[in-house]
Formats: C-alpha cells, structure tokens, sequence
C-alpha cells in the first residue's frame, strides 16, 4: 500500500560518514529499492560486481535497486552526512 493511501512511507536514517573513515555497508534486498540523499560534503558509493563508481553532492539522490550491497564514504577531505530510506517492494519515490 501506498503512502497517499494511507500507510507512512518508511523513516529516513541518518548516516554520518568520516572523511577517509570506514567504509559503510547497505544490503538492499531484492524487490526494494536504497534513496540515498547526501546532505553534506560528497557522499561515494560503489557497488558490489559493478565498476562505476557513483557520487552525490549535498542535495542529490541516488537511486539503487535491489538486490544490491552497497558501499558507502566520504569523498575527499570532508565528511559527509547521508540520509537513506529502504522504499517497501513497489514503491519508487520516498516522501
């Protein structure tokens, strides 16, 4: 069900990332789909069996499909703070 149906789409997390930190993990499970929105600095993102490397600066989107691990940091010498949402099976937009 959808959200303008009545069912509250899903929270958004935060996700702080440390300049060259630790890489973070997202598994993304087939059926669903990761909004990842970089809220500062740039937000790096590779995935697993894929060669293109993926990057948003403070106010993109980025869209990823499952199934999918993804992997997440801060590009350059600055943090970044990230906010990323799990959309339920059938839904492509987050509120």
């Amino acid at each position: 069900m959808r959200a303008e149906l009545g069912t509250p789409p899903p929270p958004w997390k935060p996700l702080s990332l440390d300049a060259a930190g630790t890489v973070q993990a997202v598994l993304v499970p087939k059926g669903r789909m990761a909004v990842l929105e970089c809220q500062q600095g740039r937000l790096w993102l590779t995935q697993q069996d894929l060669l293109k490397d993926k990057f948003a600066e403070a106010g993109q989107r980025l869209y990823c499909p499952g199934p999918a691990r993804l992997y997440l940091g801060a590009q350059g010498n600055a943090p970044a703070l990230v906010r990323w949402v799990l959309l339920p099976q059938g839904s492509h937009t987050p509120a």
